[in-house]
């Protein structure tokens, strides 16, 4: 029972966009040919696969793929991970959001550019490295009915929902909710497939989208856009560190819960950091659900406690830096600090990028 807030930024800053609700993928290759001959369309080849597919005015590229049933790498899908980089070989294109945080000066050099982020000007052909074998998820609309609110924590519920049709995901992926006109925000789910979701969110004064998540009334319903993400649990033997901060202890749980019914044998240690003791929330469910795993160590760790708190003090990065290895594989979700803190941890300890999955959000 759990999930993680994972909305863009609600301030008056440019709006990066979180892969907007897309249709069910399928779009025929005579239907793309014709639209590419529209005015304002214009057509993605992608190396080294050569497939192809086009792109409409001001629609990101990533979402133009996913609709029509290309799959091309991504994570965060705001700008902030880095995971769907691609190199322009040729054509021009359009920034979205060019202060995204997930873009540096080496990559604009090397022509570097976000799908998530970034929309054609001309016919283009993109040079995209993938990462690790990717089993397609189609992305659904369904409708989506609240029916349990509970309050976990100082600021911190979880939201249940009933969905009008069950739906396909991984655990560790997230759903976009549609919390009213042009509010629309990422969640990240902690349940298996079906017709039930739960997420958990902490209440950001200020912020449009976490208010309106948090006024919502059981029995209210609201659209909702179904899988997103690629922090799903990769099928291998590699021993595992998962790295929860604040409400991303959701996703966590979610994959945890998704090992132990896998019965997996290797080492799998869970850093769990929050504020305060209190801010922990779900930490009885997830220490019962390590339990069950053969080789399972949960590390709680907070940064303000009295002296009755008797586990570790610090960020979730404090223990990590002691056990982190190039052969581990990562799942870490959390708010941007924590994760940009944790991810110069892996690169110091030598983690390369396809070991490492990653939802960052705040």
């Amino acid at each position: 029972m759990s999930s993680s807030l994972a909305p863009p930024s609600d301030s008056a800053a440019p709006s990066p966009q979180r892969s907007p609700v897309i249709p069910q993928a399928g779009a025929s290759p005579r239907g793309a040919r014709f639209a590419a001959e529209l005015p304002g369309h214009y057509r993605v080849t992608v190396e080294p696969s050569g497939d192809s597919f086009v792109v409409q005015p001001g629609e990101n590229i990533l979402a133009a793929g996913r609709r029509a049933g290309v799959w091309l790498p991504f994570e965060c899908g705001w700008g902030s991970c880095g995971t769907c980089k691609a190199t322009l070989i040729s054509g021009e294109v359009e920034l979205l959001f060019p202060d995204a945080p997930a873009i540096d000066p080496r990559d604009e050099r090397r022509r570097r550019k976000l799908t998530c982020q970034t929309t054609t000007a001309t016919d283009v052909t993109l040079k995209v490295t993938r990462l690790g074998p990717f089993e397609e998820r189609p992305t659904t609309d369904r409708v989506a009915q609240l029916v349990d609110k509970r309050e976990l924590g100082p600021g911190i519920c979880s939201f249940t929902f009933a969905l009008d049709a069950p739906a396909d995901f991984r655990p560790g992926q997230y759903a976009i909710l549609e919390l009213g006109p042009d509010l629309r925000r990422c969640y990240s789910m902690d349940a298996g497939p079906g017709d039930e979701i739960t997420f958990v969110a902490k209440h950001y004064e200020g912020r449009p989208g976490s208010s309106a998540l948090h006024a919502l009334k059981v029995g209210v319903s609201v659209p909702i856009a179904i899988p997103f993400g690629g922090m799903w649990l990769r099928d291998d033997d590699s021993s595992t560190i998962l790295i929860a901060g604040g409400t991303g202890v959701a996703p966590v749980l979610s994959l945890v819960r998704h090992m132990a019914e896998q019965r997996r044998t290797h080492p799998v240690t869970v850093l769990y950091g929050a504020n305060t003791p209190e801010e922990l929330v779900c930490l009885d469910e997830l220490a019962a659900v390590v339990a069950q795993l053969r080789q399972g160590k949960l590390v709680p760790v907070v940064a303000q406690a009295d002296d009755t708190w008797e586990g570790c003090r610090g960020f979730a990065t404090t223990p990590l830096g002691e056990i982190a290895t190039p052969a581990h594989r990562y799942y870490l979700a959390g708010p941007p600090p924590m994760v940009d803190a944790t991810m110069a941890v892996l690169r110091e300890c030598g983690a390369g990028l396809d070991r490492i999955h990653v939802d960052k959000f705040g």
